[in-house]
């Protein structure tokens, strides 16, 4: 079926990848609080530390390239 107005693609949403990243964030959070036992972030190891740090900075850089896109 062919949608003949399909705003969505005209009209990049720019709370949608934030609300993403939000998520992904308290994703990373619950996780690690998971695995390390205590959702005490200052208690954590520091493999922990750098496990997250990464893959905050991974979201981050996913949120840039979607944020980024041209839109034509």
């Amino acid at each position: 079926m062919q949608v003949i107005k399909e705003y969505r693609r005209q009209t990049p949403s720019y709370t949608i990848p934030f609300l993403y990243v939000f998520f992904e964030i308290l994703l990373i959070w619950i996780s690690i609080s998971i695995i390390e036992g205590s959702i005490n972030i200052l208690t954590w190891t520091l493999l922990s530390y750098l496990i997250s740090i990464i893959w905050v900075l991974y979201t981050f850089s996913k949120l840039k390239k979607i944020t980024t896109t041209n839109y034509q």
